[in-house]
């Protein structure tokens, strides 16, 4: 075990990578792995240890408590920047602690916002077990019947990564883990991605989460592979690149850890 109970429905976990986080005892998402083994995704962790530079400016999209903030803080160290995005008020809290835990206030940005297509306020679905599979769509019952879960429905702001055009001339790694938010994510990135900002983004594609914005999601992928001629890959296990094609992607119901070159 690689945890501690401290209190207050909150443990203390040891990673394998020497970040040390304030986690939700109660989750059911990520918790249970970060306790075992003090790590998740293992290959999206190892790709972000292989590939985040000193200096690099990153962007958590989906951060919950701060496991891949915290991370890429540490990698980039204080000459880089990491910029955090979570609407959940409850993990945004520990994403907050964690940050501060770790000291890495001089390189991090937090944001109790979600990523979206426009500035707005929006609707945002909090699983209060399985805290990960949070989203800006609504829980259908394909959802239920693999997650005996309770949805909690709030309002929250959003704005596009857009807004940071006149901010950064490169923005080195995206890394996206919002539920079915994907599709509106990219549209609120747009000029981010025709202007060549964006180097590299990390993302999931779900079809039970992104429902009816599947189809035009993966339209807009295959844009970016035929048109713009950007590059698809899939994590190894070891963190490594696999080439994969949009139509191979297109014909699964999930795949986790994709990589757009941009």
């Amino acid at each position: 075990m690689r945890g501690t109970y401290i209190g207050n429905n909150k443990m203390l976990v040891l990673t394998v990578w020497g970040g040390s986080l304030l986690v939700p005892s109660e989750d059911l998402s990520i918790v249970p792995e970060l306790l075992i083994n003090g790590s998740i995704e293992l290959p999206l962790t190892r790709y972000m240890i292989k590939n985040i530079k000193r200096e690099n400016i990153v962007f958590d999209i989906g951060a919950n408590i701060g496991y891949f903030t915290v991370l890429a803080g540490k990698l980039v160290g204080p000459g880089g920047k990491v910029i955090a995005f979570e609407p959940n008020p409850y993990l945004y809290r520990f994403l907050s602690d964690n940050v501060s835990l770790n000291c890495l206030h001089d390189r991090v940005t937090l944001n109790q916002k979600a990523v979206y297509s426009s500035s707005a306020k929006i609707n945002f679905y909090m699983a209060l077990k399985f805290m990960g599979n949070s989203s800006i769509n609504c829980h259908d019952r394909e959802y239920f019947k693999r997650f005996e879960d309770e949805i909690k429905e709030i309002t929250v702001e959003a704005e596009p990564l857009d807004i940071y055009l006149k901010s950064f001339d490169h923005i080195d790694l995206v890394k996206m883990d919002i539920e079915g938010g994907e599709y509106q994510a990219f549209l609120g990135m747009k000029g981010l991605m025709e202007q060549k900002v964006v180097k590299t983004v990390v993302f999931e594609l779900n079809k039970m989460m992104l429902k009816d914005d599947r189809e035009p999601f993966i339209q807009n992928l295959k844009q970016m592979e035929t048109i713009f001629n950007r590059s698809f890959f899939k994590l190894s296990d070891e963190g490594d690149l696999v080439p994969i094609s949009v139509n191979d992607l297109a014909a699964m119901d999930f795949c986790a850890d994709i990589v757009l070159k941009c």
